[in-house]
């Protein structure tokens, strides 16, 4: 009887490990698809970044905007006053006092806002090579998390919160060092809205 009921439960166990995997990667699938067909992306955000060593954290607003296929915008307004470009060419910004361009295989801040690109708007198969993924749908919203495979990434783990578009960025939380936090709350997020593309270069 024992022999029985423990096959069983790896039966049942067995089960529902492949259905929960069959259920993430129509999560990812279904996202792959509503992003495949963007054009572009534009919102704003709130940015409050936790930084434990200071016991501190610093708070800033912005704008995203993208174009597909790998064109993305990071602006934080002012007093920050920073615009980052992601393009095929690197990463580049530009403030108020310099501006500078690193490869995409350069600086580490390069490769974590080319991640960044990806978890806002990329296929997120992209990420698997780097990160462990797991994901929830509740309601209208769906949940992607990530976790670095590697022990020095530049960004550790993020959360990804998506609306019902499987598009729009709700909320992001990145995890960077051993307890550093971003997060980031968006809001007026357009589809497929007009972009001028001389505002997506440096």
């Amino acid at each position: 009887m024992r022999k029985l009921c423990r096959r069983v439960f790896l039966v049942g166990t067995t089960f529902a490990l492949a259905t929960r995997a069959d259920d993430f990667n129509a999560i990812l699938a279904d996202i792959k698809k509503a992003r495949a067909g963007t054009k572009t992306l534009t919102a704003s955000f709130t940015q409050e970044r936790k930084l434990s060593l200071l016991a501190t954290s610093v708070k800033s607003t912005g704008r995203l905007a993208y174009v597909a296929p790998d064109r993305l915008r990071w602006e934080l307004s002012p007093p920050d006053d920073i615009v980052y470009f992601i393009g095929p060419e690197g990463l580049s910004y530009r403030s108020k006092s310099s501006r500078a361009t690193a490869s995409p295989q350069g600086a580490q801040i390069a490769r974590a806002l080319a991640d960044l690109r990806a978890i806002l708007t990329g296929d997120l198969r992209q990420l698997e090579p780097r990160y462990e993924l797991t994901g929830t749908r509740a309601g209208d919203e769906t949940t992607i998390a990530g976790t670095a495979k590697e022990k020095n990434a530049t960004v550790r783990a993020f959360t990804l919160v998506i609306g019902k578009d499987l598009v729009a960025p709700v909320r992001t939380q990145l995890v960077e060092g051993k307890s550093d936090t971003i997060d980031l709350v968006f809001s007026n997020a357009r589809l497929d809205a007009p972009i001028d593309p001389a505002t997506m270069k440096p």
